[in-house]
């Protein structure tokens, strides 16, 4: 429907047009590609509807826009520029005074700065959101939806990083259970909210990912709650339509997979998740798919398409992952 008012999808839009209809139909454009996985498509219509807010002094709709734009930048593996974005909209979005607004921005550019590697910016960030969160919903003093998956990755950083070691630690199982528990509350308000497929999804993969580390960092295989949580997690990413974050999904449940020695099982998720990212342009899941695989079949190969990729998108969060990876195969610089 929206590619009727195109004249050249996804530039031209039909003369007669308003300036504020150009920019919403380019707005939802770019959204709905993303959402479909044609991220590189996406990229001159969200920019544009970006610009064309700013232009209006609409800065709900400007923060909202940039903050989508920020996003697609990092998938496409524009760290830099993602960063930059996503701080055009914590300005917009404290322009217009919009509490949610506010709250939820400061989670973009606070994921951004984890992706490079900033962790202490990220965690002051996560942190800065929560509080505001606390403050004003009192009702609901964490961060949820997107932005707690968000918050709960960064907060599982280390522990992800031991559970590929096979280090394990006291404190990592108890990351472990501090992240399941704030997921446990978050999906139960999904739940009772009847909130988005894609929140309840999210919430079920940070669950799995929390149930599958304790299991390994205990020398154990994958239980059941690893197993069911990822099952619903990759189950509600598809039901969702969201191939922005069903490889997210796809590659934990390809490292479950080989735990529970299904080596087929893990290489036809990785190899769906590839076909995903490699289609929408989406580098920073060719870093990590190319990361995973490296280390879950020892491929020399593999890695070294890890190490092109994260140095090429300066995605800091992934390098002592990589050095890790590559101390363990014997190819440590």
């Amino acid at each position: 429907a929206v590619a009727c008012f195109f004249a050249e999808p996804w530039q031209l839009l039909v003369p007669g047009l308003s300036v504020s209809d150009q920019a919403w139909l380019l707005n939802e454009a770019a959204f709905r590609l993303r959402t479909l996985g044609r991220l590189a498509e996406a990229l001159e219509p969200m920019r544009a509807g970006a610009e064309s807010a700013v232009a209006q002094a609409a800065w709900k709709n400007a923060a909202a826009r940039y903050s989508n734009l920020s996003q697609l930048q990092l998938s496409l593996g524009h760290i830099v520029s993602a960063v930059a974005e996503a701080k055009r909209a914590v300005d917009y979005a404290d322009r217009s005074n919009d509490a949610s607004y506010r709250i939820i921005f400061r989670t973009t550019l606070a994921d951004a700065r984890h992706q490079q590697g900033e962790q202490e910016a990220a965690h002051r960030g996560f942190a800065e959101a929560e509080a505001m969160q606390a403050e004003g919903q009192p009702e609901y003093p964490l961060l949820y939806s997107l932005q707690g998956f968000r918050y709960g990755e960064l907060l599982l950083a280390e522990v992800e990083r031991a559970a590929w070691s096979g280090l394990a630690a006291a404190e990592d199982s108890e990351g472990c259970a501090q992240v399941a528990q704030r997921a446990v509350q978050t999906l139960a308000w999904a739940k009772d909210g009847k909130l988005s497929l894609l929140t309840i999804a999210l919430d079920h993969l940070t669950l799995a990912r929390c149930a599958l580390y304790a299991d390994l960092l205990h020398g154990r295989p994958p239980g059941e709650d690893a197993q069911q949580h990822t099952e619903a997690a990759v189950a509600g990413l598809r039901q969702a339509g969201t191939m922005d974050h069903l490889p997210r999904g796809l590659l934990t449940r390809a490292w479950l997979r080989h735990c529970l020695n299904d080596l087929p099982g893990a290489q036809a998720d990785l190899a769906e998740a590839q076909r995903i990212a490699e289609r929408g342009g989406m580098k920073l899941f060719l870093a990590d798919i190319a990361l995973t695989r490296a280390r879950l079949f020892e491929d020399k190969a593999e890695l070294a398409k890890a190490r092109a990729l994260i140095e090429e998108c300066s995605y800091g969060r992934r390098l002592p992952e990589l050095e890790d990876a590559e101390q363990r195969l014997g190819l440590a610089q």
